[in-house]
């Protein structure tokens, strides 16, 4: 097995969602069943999906948290092995929540520049002006939260990541 830009080894820093990718010598029936007997005798990892092409994991559900990430895999064949491609990420709820609080912050700053823009050109007082600082600092402040988030649910990363590992026999 050959693995790059894995999460719980790499010393690259944190990254909103973390990727990585694996060449194994099982295909992806051999893959899926692997993981469907880890799972029978799991108690800390359940399967949000399980299909030949993707399989979603997520901690059990008396540990999970806002912050608990998910591991989403996409299986593909290659040669008489497969390519296994990992994302780690927050539930897709929370990571709407996140692009649109993102979003949000990021228009409001574009909104009061513009705004505080023609209120100089038109010679009033730019009081939008110094409210895109402001928004700017939000926009900072959500995109931080990835990262406080990814700390948070760093062990539980590591424990689907392991599981992962033990589902393989590698």
């Amino acid at each position: 097995m050959t693995s790059s830009s894995d999460p719980t080894l790499a010393k690259s820093g944190p990254r909103p969602r973390p990727t990585f990718t694996l060449e194994v010598s099982q295909t992806p029936a051999e893959i899926l069943a692997g993981v469907r007997r880890a799972l029978e005798a799991s108690s800390s990892v359940v399967a949000l999906h399980l299909a030949l092409d993707k399989i979603d994991l997520l901690p059990a559900e008396d540990q999970v948290h806002f912050w608990s990430p998910q591991l989403s895999l996409v299986l593909s064949p290659q040669g008489g092995g497969s390519r296994i491609q990992g994302r780690f990420g927050p539930h897709p709820h929370i990571w709407a929540l996140y692009l649109a609080c993102y979003a949000i912050s990021i228009l409001l700053a574009i909104g009061c520049a513009m705004f505080g823009i023609s209120q100089l050109v038109l010679g009033q007082d730019p009081w939008a002006l110094y409210f895109t600082p402001v928004a700017i600092l939000i926009a900072g402040l959500v995109y931080g939260a990835s990262y406080v988030g990814q700390g948070l649910g760093s062990a539980q990363m590591c424990e689907l990541r392991h599981f992962l590992s033990q589902a393989l026999d590698v």
